[in-house]
């Protein structure tokens, strides 16, 4: 998401998520902090089996029982079978006799699993710890279960988010740049994100998470609004990885449509965030590609000087301040579309427009699919907009009173 529009989001929504979930975010804390308290790292190579496994323990408070039950709000693991544990008490569908049951990947028997698992937990905390990455991502504790320990243990460095693909989703819909091979890097990842928010580092990280939510909802939780043109964009290294700059404009098809615009009734809400949404990849995916060039072009310095300008003046009339490999400064608009060719045109506000014909060095990028892993991109130097090929449609008129 552009800053600017973030920076607007975060105004709006943070004091009243604050002030609705107070209680939640203070109840949420205590919880963690006590579960934490009683489970220190030192603590768990002495854990009992019916001390750790869901279905045992006093009360059922097991050690299993309070990260998936009792501390649901700090994040839901629930919906996977109780293996991601390793070993637990209970019953299945096809056996309804209650008795240990354990992932036969992790040993012969609940005594032998719960052995490994403890120390894969040690292990991994410690490895959290010291920050060594390398053996935090090559733990064989199951994802998500992985994914709950590093946010309770270390709650200002891991997002309290654990799906795989729902990461991948806030981490496309941000344009963050990885690479994330693993859920940690991306919960790190995320979090990173927020550290540059003064208002969201002073507020619990479950505020961020149903921020997070609020802002970008999860693609199966969009019902009817799949519809309306969502498509799940890929993370933006996969998106760079596979862009191309193309030199020639990609054919229309045999029938084009006039122009952006549609029949029956339009959600012009839901639209516009779409625009913005795959403008925003856009600019990313036109930001990095010029990075790239520059830097393969020996020009290393000059990358490291490119600036989106969209995310500090929206009324520059253009989008990123790059460079010509001389030197000269290069100013780009970048428009973007999902679909492979301009058959739905694309929109420019007047501003734009006198700045393409009056800046210099400036240029035109146009990114064709942009929400797929294939994005393409025509740069267009100097474009001349009010001639050939392009027509000009006016669609909005400011009405002032006299």
């Amino acid at each position: 998401m552009n800053i600017l529009n973030m920076r607007e989001e975060i105004r709006r929504r943070v004091t009243i998520l604050a002030q609705s979930s107070e209680e939640e975010w203070i109840h949420g804390e205590s919880l963690r902090k006590s579960f934490v308290s009683d489970y220190p790292i030192s603590r768990i190579p002495a854990l009992k089996l019916d001390e750790y496994v869901i279905g045992k323990g006093a009360n059922n408070r097991s050690f299993c029982y309070r990260i998936e039950r009792e501390m649901d709000e700090l994040g839901r693991i629930l919906g996977a079978t109780a293996l991601k544990f390793g070993v637990y008490y209970g019953r299945t569908k096809s056996d309804p006799s209650e008795r240990y049951r354990f992932a036969v990947h992790w040993g012969k028997s609940p005594e032998m699993v719960f052995g490994s698992v403890k120390r894969a937990i040690v292990d991994l905390l410690q490895a959290a710890k010291k920050r060594d990455f390398k053996s935090l991502d090559s733990s064989p504790l199951s994802r998500m279960f992985k994914g709950k320990l590093l946010f309770l243990y270390f709650p200002e460095e891991y997002a309290p988010i654990y799906s795989k693909e729902h990461l991948e989703h806030f981490v496309a819909e941000l344009n963050l740049l990885g690479p994330f091979k693993s859920g940690a890097d991306m919960q790190r990842g995320l979090m990173k994100y927020r550290s540059k928010w003064p208002e969201l580092r002073r507020e619990s990280a479950l505020l961020y998470m149903r921020l997070l939510y609020d802002l970008f909802p999860y693609p199966e939780n969009l019902g009817s609004k799949m519809s309306g043109g969502f498509r799940k964009a890929p993370m933006l290294d996969e998106a760079v990885r596979g862009a191309q700059f193309v030199k020639e404009m990609p054919p229309l098809p045999p029938k084009a449509s006039s122009g952006p615009g549609g029949h029956g009734t339009i959600d012009f809400e839901a639209q516009d965030r779409q625009r913005r949404r795959v403008g925003d990849r856009g600019e990313a995916l036109v930001l990095e590609m010029e990075k790239n060039r520059l830097t393969q072009a020996g020009k290393r310095a000059l990358a490291d000087g490119i600036k989106q300008i969209s995310n500090e003046d929206a009324s520059a009339g253009f989008d990123i301040l790059s460079f010509e490999e001389d030197g000269r400064e290069k100013r780009i608009e970048v428009k973007a579309t999902c679909d492979p060719n301009l058959a739905r045109g694309f929109y420019i506000s007047s501003n734009e427009l006198d700045k393409s014909a009056t800046l210099t060095n400036y240029y035109l990028y146009i990114v064709f699919s942009t929400m797929s892993e294939k994005p393409r991109i025509l740069s267009i130097p100097k474009p001349e907009l009010t001639g050939k090929p392009y027509t000009l449609r006016p669609l909005k008129y400011l009405v002032t009173i006299q």
